[in-house]
């Protein structure tokens, strides 16, 4: 039977209009304060630490990797902890589990000493009480918003529906960037959100993710990137979208709450105070033990393209990147959860190929994988891109390099899964971007995304060693096409090669559901 999509939209369409709206928002007519970033961080007891060594390094700006989960958090909680006048959060997602209960607390601690916080989280991927976000933004000294949310956060899930048909292309552009920035002196840009398997705290699937640390007059372009956001028509503020009250004793219970939580050693990562403070004094000479260089920020400006119609049109992100990927000379080495190409992508690397480009792309495996229809998209081009000459490594679910980045290894399920999460690509060992853009349509057309394009052959290079580490073999299955163009994948137990006909490690329900998935046009349904 042939279903007519048109009708059953249009079916869709009038059963919103006859609920009366389905608490839909429009952006243009939401009045909100505008707020702006800190004037003069120069003279912020950050600023004034960072100066010295910013003069040193005329025009270039300090970075540190931040390749681990636990030293991830741990920064983050320095840079609250140690906050005077500003802190700027900017996030996809943000859970109420116990990193994000921990990094609420931190932001509630910060703002009772007079700092203003203002956070802006994707609508989309809110997954937590309106209460929640209400009672903290009853605090005098934060404010948070939402980022294109298209109905009013306590909607029931059938008007959460009939919202997104109602105005579905607006409601498929997200927000995927993730910055943080501290007295707009220090900031910290990459592919975590705030939630446990960013961070190494879940028992069961946690993903391998990288950030960056960095100093100097890049973080005035983060800050003013987060500006731009903040004071568009996306970002709309809570109390628009939570329409509760909140009294006194409503705050006074739930910030005691709150901080009975963290006092709790229980909910606490394993020596996480002791990390806390030894960040502290890492901190005094951390322009010391950071790579200075040139840098740009990458960022999309709110609602991605000029024209929210068009949906096919690149956004910032996506031109800058290609752009850099063109002009490769001899390798090309990239890590990415999602791997989509688009006709444009395949172009640009045969022609890379053809100028004898080496490329390794490491992306997840089936078994990896927690986006099965983004998954489903790639799987039916691995045989393509490995013709076209492209190296593919696939994560494995049990790395050996778990026991490297992950401190709380031992404290992990025997079947949790490690899976890919970083998005990173190192241009011939000279120029590295670390950020949000994922190798796929949503990151090109819909999802706006930011990062940060650091041009230091050091910084490459250490890069690039944590990125084939990753790619070796007791790390990744590494894929192959034999003579009749049957996919094999590679990996290594005890010394030995073994070689796998099908996607390795994958149980049979999830080989089910990416048959389901197969049979769709994913890639063309943004």
């Amino acid at each position: 039977m042939k279903y007519n999509f048109k009708v059953l939209i249009f079916i869709l369409f009038i059963v919103t209009a006859l609920s009366g709206g389905c608490a839909h928002i429009d952006l243009d007519k939401v009045q909100k304060t505008p707020s702006l970033i800190l004037e003069n961080p120069e003279v912020t007891t950050l600023g004034l630490q960072f100066a010295p060594a910013a003069n040193r390094h005329a025009g270039k700006s300090g970075f540190m990797l931040l390749d681990r989960g636990e030293e991830a958090i741990v920064w983050r909680g320095v840079l609250a902890d140690v906050a005077e006048h500003t802190i700027d959060a900017q996030y996809f997602i943000w859970e109420e589990d116990t990193t994000g209960t921990i990094a609420a607390e931190y932001l509630l601690r910060a703002a009772s000493r007079g700092v203003r916080v203002r956070v802006l989280i994707d609508d989309f991927s809110i997954d937590t009480e309106p209460r929640y976000l209400a009672l903290l933004n009853a605090h005098p000294n934060i404010e948070i918003r939402i980022y294109n949310p298209v109905k009013d956060i306590s909607a029931s899930a059938m008007r959460i529906l009939l919202s997104a048909m109602y105005d579905f292309k607006r409601f498929n552009q997200r927000m995927h960037n993730k910055a943080y920035i501290v007295d707009g002196s220090i900031s910290i840009v990459g592919g975590r959100n705030i939630a446990d398997e960013y961070y190494d705290m879940s028992p069961k699937y946690n993903y391998r993710d990288r950030d960056v640390l960095m100093i100097g007059p890049i973080v005035n372009n983060v800050s003013r990137g987060f500006d731009a956001y903040w004071n568009s028509k996306w970002a709309v503020p809570v109390n628009v979208l939570i329409k509760q009250s909140i009294s006194e004793q409503d705050k006074k219970e739930y910030y005691t709450a709150l901080h009975a939580y963290v006092v709790n050693a229980e909910n606490y990562p394993d020596r996480f105070h002791d990390l806390i403070a030894t960040g502290k004094k890492d901190l005094l000479v951390l322009p010391d033990n950071m790579t200075w260089a040139e840098a740009m920020l990458i960022n999309d400006i709110p609602g991605k393209n000029d024209d929210p119609e068009k949906l096919d049109a690149f956004g910032r992100s996506g031109e800058q990147l290609t752009k850099m990927a063109v002009q490769v000379q001899r390798e090309l080495l990239i890590q990415t959860p999602y791997l989509i190409l688009m006709p444009g992508t395949f172009s640009v690397i045969k022609d890379l190929i053809a100028r004898g480009v080496d490329i390794r792309i490491q992306t997840n495996s089936l078994a990896s994988t927690d986006n099965l229809p983004a998954f489903s998209g790639y799987a039916r081009q691995r045989e393509k891109i490995l013709k076209l000459g492209v190296k593919i490594h696939e994560q494995k679910i049990s790395p050996e390099s778990r026991q490297h980045l992950i401190k709380r290894y031992k404290m992990l399920n025997d079947d949790a899964i490690f899976a890919v999460h970083a998005k990173t690509a190192v241009f011939d060992r000279e120029t590295v971007f670390i950020g949000t853009f994922n190798l796929d349509p949503r990151s090109t057309h819909l999802n706006t995304e930011m990062g940060l394009v650091i041009k230091s052959t050091e910084f490459a290079e250490k890069v690039a060693r944590s990125i084939e580490h990753d790619m070796e073999l007791e790390n990744s299955w590494r894929l192959s096409l034999d003579k009749n163009n049957n996919l094999s994948w590679l990996s290594e137990y005890n010394g030995k090669e073994v070689r796998y006909t099908k996607d390795p490690n994958a149980g049979i329900l999830k080989k089910i559901k990416l048959f389901f998935f197969s049979i769709m046009p994913i890639e063309k349904l943004l």
